[in-house]
């Protein structure tokens, strides 16, 4: 693997920016993307490359369809598009049967609690019909379509009968519209230097890569399995707890780094959206060529067939740019910043406030949008639609006690748009008592003698107690002191499937109401990762469970969980919990959470920060 050169991604940008023209409206590539996102994580790279290329003023995204199913799949896409300020980009998805592949990073992404996104797959328009749509209103001969995933909604397109769905184009069947509106269908597809390669995209959907391939009316451009197999990207991604592509590279199995750690994958994908907005050239350089016209079939197991003809419109791309400079170029678009960022401030997450009390509200932009035009606040209760949406103010105030969320959105001067961050906070009775605790660092409220600690694995089958991982901030030491300072079970015992229902957990009860700004929590050591495992960290108050933050792997996987707020950001709870179960595929092994920061009988790791495991209000 060539190593990306930091070097060549500053000096590709410079030129760029110094001798690309810009391009009139007529020119500007009009990008229909057809992903098999939830995947693969390059699918994300290369949505993140559109993105980027679309607030250069290359190209302009018209829709986003999905051709696999899965519970998160429009919603993967809907937390990329918000990202970079699209929330209300058209997202189409495939309602056949379609194969699911896997859910590395999907359950996380597609999570509207970790990454906001405006779509999910029950308001997800099917893709024939948004496909027609978009074409419907598009000039002729102006729409490149790019596949980086199967072909079904392409096939489905394209014997698609005129008036589909009664959607008024009587005399437009599908084979119409792609000879009228498309200018090019460009798909990563296909092994043409091994024959012996079934290649993903297309054993996805054998008969219907078949069809398009020998049916489709207009101009293909294969970049096959060889192109992105060699070019390896993504690993300087960053900030995977606000950007849902670094998050898609952090949790993806294949990369590099494997699951826990950003690392480089193979990008087959962004060699196909790169090719369809840019061409084949950088700066008069060619990074590809086409070979062709060939004719293309497969056989039905998936094998690649191809031959040169004359009368075909069937053209491949091969390599011509050395490999590190075209990592380079795709790597510069996959890193480069949204036009902007909007992040809610506060109230933070798990703030507790009384009623009648105002509550702050504040919110943060980056980036380079032009002027705000508009900025709105939603406010609602837990688990309900959004009752209260206006203007921003500078603080707000409940009186009906209960969890509330907020979410703030951002509207640009140039188009842009962005949904924040959902912050979940407490409103307790003016009258409630937040407990006994004051302010003190010193204390960890797991030791009070009105907590008790428990768990899920009993202390003559398991490995130390509930109490044994506690770090007690007064003594600078480990309350209790043990070989490992751990809780959990033994090393690769494996406990099976363990659903979220019946979970691995640590917990710490109280008999009255705690006031609380930071948690710290140490994930496994190191000879006992846990990097498929998902978790949440969630507190008490009346009687309900509410979830802090979760996700899978991260700080469980050799890590610290850290939470904290500021002076006036605070949970109130009766308890805290954290709980650790499978991801639906792998059994928990191994399983268990540490103390750190301390000296046990067999590890001195008191140089350690934050500390661990602690629960306190300071």
């Amino acid at each position: 693997m060539l190593p990306i050169n930091t070097f060549m991604l500053i000096v590709f940008g410079l030129i760029f920016v110094m001798v690309m023209s810009p391009l009139t409206a007529e020119e500007i590539p009009r990008i229909i993307l057809d992903t098999d996102i939830r995947g693969d994580c390059d699918d994300a790279g290369a949505l993140a490359m559109l993105h980027a290329l679309a607030d250069n003023g290359e190209c302009e995204i018209l829709g986003v369809i999905a051709s696999t199913t899965g519970p998160h799949v429009a919603s993967v896409i809907g937390a990329i598009n918000n990202f970079y300020g699209r929330p209300d980009l058209p997202v189409g998805l495939y309602h056949g049967i379609g194969i699911r592949g896997e859910d590395g990073y999907a359950p996380v992404v597609g999570d509207p609690g970790w990454f906001p996104s405006r779509v999910s797959n029950e308001t997800a328009v099917e893709s024939t019909a948004l496909y027609r749509r978009l074409l419907n209103q598009s000039p002729d001969n102006s729409v490149s379509i790019v596949v980086i995933g199967g072909q079904p909604c392409v096939y489905e397109l394209l014997i698609s009968d005129a008036d589909y769905e009664g959607d008024g184009s009587i005399d437009k069947t599908g084979k119409v519209l792609i000879e009228t509106k498309v200018k090019e269908l460009v798909l990563m597809a296909a092994s043409f230097v091994n024959p012996d390669h079934r290649e993903w995209n297309v054993i996805l959907d054998v008969p219907a890569a078949k069809l398009v391939a020998e049916e489709w009316p207009g101009r293909i451009v294969y970049s096959g399995f060889e192109i992105g197999w060699v070019i390896n990207t993504g690993g300087t991604l960053e900030d995977p707890e606000l950007n849902p592509v670094a998050k898609s590279y952090e949790l993806y199995r294949h990369t590099e780094g494997g699951v826990g750690n950003i690392g480089n994958r193979a990008s087959w994908d962004q060699t196909a959206v790169y090719y369809a907005v840019r061409g084949l050239k950088h700066n008069e350089q060619p990074i590809w060529s086409l070979e062709g016209p060939i004719s293309v079939s497969y056989t039905d197991e998936g094998h690649t067939l191809f031959e040169d003809n004359p009368n075909a419109n069937r053209f491949r791309m091969v390599q011509e740019m050395p490999i590190e400079e075209t990592e380079a170029l795709i790597e510069a678009l996959m890193v480069q910043a949204p036009q902007s960022h909007v992040m809610l401030i506060h109230p933070s997450q798990g703030a507790a406030y009384k009623t009648g009390q105002p509550i702050p509200l504040e919110v943060k932009y980056s980036g380079t949008s032009s002027n705000l035009k508009n900025e709105v606040i939603h406010i609602g209760k837990y688990g309900e639609v959004f009752e209260k949406t206006g203007a921003l103010e500078s603080s707000h105030i409940i009186e009906t006690p209960g969890m509330y969320v907020f979410q703030a959105y951002a509207e640009f001067e140039d188009g842009a748009a962005f949904y924040s961050n959902r912050n979940l906070i407490s409103i307790v009775p003016a009258s409630t008592s937040t407990g006994d605790n004051d302010k003190n660092p010193d204390v960890n409220l797991a030791l009070l003698e009105s907590a008790t600690v428990s768990g899920s694995v009993a202390s003559d089958s398991g490995r130390g107690t509930p109490a044994d991982i506690l770090y007690d901030p007064a003594s600078d030491a480990y309350s209790t002191v043990t070989d490992w300072n751990e809780y959990g079970v033994a090393y690769q015992e494996d406990l099976g499937i363990v659903t979220e229902d019946d979970p691995f957990y640590w917990q710490v009860d109280w008999n009255n109401l705690k006031s609380i700004n930071e948690i710290t929590i140490g994930g496994t050591y190191q000879n006992q990762p846990q990097p498929l495992a998902r978790w949440k960290v969630e507190y008490r108050y009346q009687d309900s469970w509410h979830t802090l933050q979760e996700g899978q792997g991260g700080w469980l996987n050799t890590g610290i969980f850290h939470w904290h707020g500021v002076d006036d950001a605070k949970i109130v709870a009766d308890a805290v919990r954290v709980v650790v179960f499978s991801d639906g595929q792998h059994p928990l092994k191994s399983v268990h959470l540490r103390g750190s920061g301390g000296i046990s009988n067999r590890e001195d790791d008191s140089k350690t920060e934050p500390k661990a495991t602690i629960i306190r209000y300071r």
